[in-house]
């Protein structure tokens, strides 16, 4: 197993500052677009299925919105691991976190089984 190394910081550093960056813009966007909705009001003569859809689509902005909120946090809870030097250790068992799975999730604080526990609970929490 590879494992992440204190050379590797730069570039995972780099690579959660540009998402951080990505997130915030998506949010902000995201605010924008619900003030400009909101101060729009009706347009002229709006039928149920216009209403419906507009329904629709704030509701799928929203949700994107909440997912970038919690990515966002995500990232800052990585940049901070960075900063105290537990990055790359699994936020639960403290053992090192694959690097496989910190190159495709690098804001990830789990690795694949503590997180697979994670999920299990969830679920059965529901």
């Amino acid at each position: 197993m590879d494992i992440f190394g204190a050379g590797m910081e730069p570039f995972f550093r780099q690579r959660l500052v540009r998402l951080e960056a990505e997130l915030r813009a998506r949010l902000d966007n995201s605010t924008e677009q619900l003030h400009e909705a909101a101060e729009a009001g009706p347009r002229g003569v709006v039928d149920f299925k216009d209403m419906a859809a507009e329904q629709s689509l704030a509701t799928v902005d929203e949700a994107q919105a909440d997912y970038s909120a919690h990515e966002l946090e995500a990232v800052s809870g990585a940049l901070r691991r960075l900063a105290d030097h537990s990055y790359g250790q699994c936020a639960d068992c403290g053992q090192a976190i694959d690097l496989t799975r910190l190159m495709a999730l690098p804001a990830t604080p789990c690795c694949t089984a503590c997180q697979a526990i994670r999920e299990q609970d969830r679920t059965h929490q529901m």
